[in-house]
């Protein structure tokens, strides 16, 4: 898609503005970084959207990628960033994203089938340590192989030691950085404090 073709897109989504809460970015990133669609970004940070942006695993310029994110896109930054897990390779990157509050959704059965890389777990493993607030996903469950959030979070327990203090505190985060409204966040959150209450 052409930055053209994705302010088009924008525009004609417009007119059901009332059931969209932020816009994001997807799809191949080979030489086509996050800023050269930097104008439907700043329309959205103008029109009081959230904004994200895919920063997938393996990808090519992926810490530059994640760079523009981080300090640029909408203007200052975006919300969120959907994958970005090579920030564990640069501290100071890391640093940024914590330092931000930004939150990073992470897909691991994904990463371990499709991306080629290493050191996949690891990487989880050092953002959450840092203290980053990741939320798990399970990304598209029927192209990942049948693989859903529970897969996942098990994978976590058994292969990067997480404990259930670890799991409790990537469901609370995935409350935080998710753009629902304060009351459903509330209520929530209430679910898992209770939750920890009586099984941990």
């Amino acid at each position: 898609m052409s930055p053209e073709s994705a302010m088009s897109h924008y525009i004609d989504a417009l007119p059901y503005r009332d059931m969209i809460v932020g816009i994001g970015l997807d799809s191949l990133e080979t030489d086509r970084p996050p800023l050269l669609f930097e104008d439907v970004f700043q329309r959205a940070r103008e029109d009081g959207f959230k904004i994200t942006c895919h920063c997938d695993v393996g990808a090519k310029d992926s810490l530059r990628h994640i760079a523009q994110v981080i300090d640029q896109l909408g203007g200052t930054g975006a919300d969120r960033i959907d994958h970005g897990l090579h920030a564990a390779d640069d501290p100071s990157l890391l640093a940024k994203v914590k330092e931000k509050g930004l939150g990073m959704t992470i897909c691991p059965w994904g990463y371990l089938c499709y991306s080629g890389e290493t050191q996949i777990l690891e990487r989880i493993r050092i953002i959450h340590d840092a203290g980053v607030k990741i939320t798990i996903g399970s990304d598209d469950p029927a192209y990942m192989e049948d693989i859903w959030l529970n897969n996942s979070l098990y994978m976590l327990r058994e292969l990067c030691r997480f404990t259930d203090g670890d799991l409790l505190a990537l469901q609370k985060y995935a409350v935080d950085i998710c753009w629902a409204s304060t009351d459903v966040k509330t209520e929530i959150l209430a679910e898992l404090q209770e939750y920890q209450k009586q099984a941990l």
